[in-house]
């Protein structure tokens, strides 16, 4: 196979799975309005490390595991429309050896804003390794957006093995705060629920950032186990109980919607609430029953919110 095919499907790859991760300035209006409903969205892991693409050469080359592995020749090799998408790939596939000459590889992006980005995706790949060198490169990030973006995938990098540290990084994570702090609390409960319920009991913040900490640990530890969720959920401060059981259907519906609801019915008076999210994490995916479960719903103020965010 030659260097330009055997490229182009790396990067084909490559493409895919860095395609969420480019949708985070798209995704901020939608936080927006889900904050009017404390409905936090989540952008499929806007900011978590894409895997690398495996099976693409013989197991025993690149770093042991069967993953592809990048070369400037290669990125060189690539079509100009695809050489920005390389060069980013190749950083951050180099960030945890080498920090520095990943970004330096950065350079190499042509567009301002990947570049911005490219630093991001270093950051975050070094911060497990070296937190201070990773801080050091977001806080250098000129762009508001991707410094943002910078402080928030440290959080996710962090969450589930320091999460006091990680929640502490949404503190700088500007417009992106709540949802870095919805996300990285969410991370941390998967390891550590206690840790969990510690962050989001000392009520920390307004009023969205309160109801999006105990929403995040809900949606999360339900794409798990919907009765793990509930248990924490049990947890939660009383006003913003509802709201974490929004976020089990959520969670929940993101394996099985038709599961998720038969477990809702046996959330006594959060029923409702958790039926709510399973209507909401079915907009894209299915408008019809998302409709169909709003108008079944028995608690007026759910009914409300959930017919109102069906026509957003």
């Amino acid at each position: 196979m030659s260097t330009f095919p055997f490229s182009l499907l790396v990067l084909a790859c490559l493409a895919a799975m860095l395609s969420v991760r480019f949708g985070l300035e798209a995704a901020l209006p939608g936080l927006q309005a889900a904050a009017e409903e404390a409905e936090v969205r989540e952008s499929s892991g806007a900011m978590a490390v894409p895997p690398k693409p495996t099976g693409m050469v013989p197991s025993g080359e690149g770093d042991g595991e069967g993953d592809a592995v990048l070369t400037p020749a290669i990125c060189e090799a690539m079509a100009r429309q695809l050489q920005d998408t390389c060069w980013q790939a190749l950083a951050r596939q180099t960030a945890a050896a080498d920090p520095q000459e990943a970004l330096r590889v950065c350079t190499r992006l042509t567009d301002d804003d990947l570049r911005h980005e490219c630093h991001a995706d270093v950051a975050e790949a070094v911060a497990p390794l070296d937190r201070t060198v990773a801080e050091g490169i977001c806080v250098a990030i000129p762009s508001v957006k991707w410094r943002g973006q910078c402080h928030f995938g440290m959080g996710l990098a962090l969450a589930e093995t320091d999460p006091e540290y990680a929640i502490a990084r949404c503190d700088h994570a500007e417009a992106f705060r709540d949802f870095c702090r919805h996300d990285v609390v969410g991370e941390a409960a998967l390891v550590d629920v206690a840790a969990a319920v510690t962050i989001c009991a000392r009520e920390e913040g307004g009023t969205l950032t309160r109801r999006t900490c105990w929403h995040g640990p809900g949606k999360y530890l339900a794409r798990r186990d919907m009765g793990e969720a509930a248990a924490f959920c049990e947890q939660a401060t009383a006003s913003w109980r509802p709201l974490c059981y929004h976020g089990i259907g959520w969670g929940g519906a993101e394996r099985d919607a038709e599961a998720a609801l038969v477990s809702c019915a046996s959330f006594g008076p959060y029923a409702d609430n958790c039926r709510h999210g399973v209507a909401n994490q079915l907009k894209r995916s299915d408008p019809e029953r998302q409709l169909a479960i709003c108008q079944s719903l028995t608690n007026p103020e759910a009914k409300a919110k959930c017919l109102a965010f069906v026509t957003q």
